[in-house]
């Protein structure tokens, strides 16, 4: 009776390994390789941090160059949902100067009521006045069908952000 409950543990360990094993290499091998090879191609950002979990992937990039990153980000959000199977993405930039983002936080209203309105032209005269009162090296923004970027340098501190642009129940105005 002892060797049967010996076999018995056994056997319910090695199963745990592997089935535990085969997740761990499974997710290793199909989602976090790939996903570090393609942003390893980028040209535009750097990785900073990769975290897949069962349900989730995290991953935070350093914005190496601005001009090229939507396009780089566009298509990084597709491998990622290729590969994701169901689990929840999350993508964040770690350009982030306390001094810049205070800077964002002081215009957000400004940005937020062009963004709301439709006003998209008056976003890259906004940054122009940003630039200048604030003697910043670099202000600039990009946006596509679905995001604005906005990027600010000052000596060696820059400041990234990705701003969902809203769809559907949109305010806009009229006259």
């Amino acid at each position: 009776m002892q060797l049967r409950k010996r076999a018995i543990g056994l056997s319910l360990l090695a199963t745990l390994t592997l089935l535990f094993g085969g997740w761990f290499l499974y997710q290793k091998m199909e989602v976090e390789t790939p996903l570090r090879t393609h942003i390893g191609q980028m040209k535009s950002a750097e990785l900073t941090h990769l975290d897949v979990s069962k349900d989730r992937i995290e991953i935070k990039l350093q914005v190496t160059r601005p001009d090229l990153f939507p396009q780089e980000y566009r298509r990084l959000l597709q491998e990622t949902a290729d590969l994701a199977r169901g689990k929840t993405v999350e993508v964040d930039v770690d350009n982030d100067s306390q001094d810049l983002e205070q800077i964002w936080m002081d215009g957000l209203f400004s940005f937020t009521e062009a963004l709301d309105l439709h006003q998209y032209s008056r976003i890259p005269q906004m940054l122009t006045e940003w630039k200048t009162a604030h003697r910043l090296d670099e202000a600039s923004a990009l946006m596509d069908d679905r995001n604005v970027y906005v990027y600010l340098k000052k000596g060696k501190d820059d400041f990234y952000a990705i701003i969902p642009r809203s769809a559907g129940n949109e305010v806009t105005m009229h006259g």
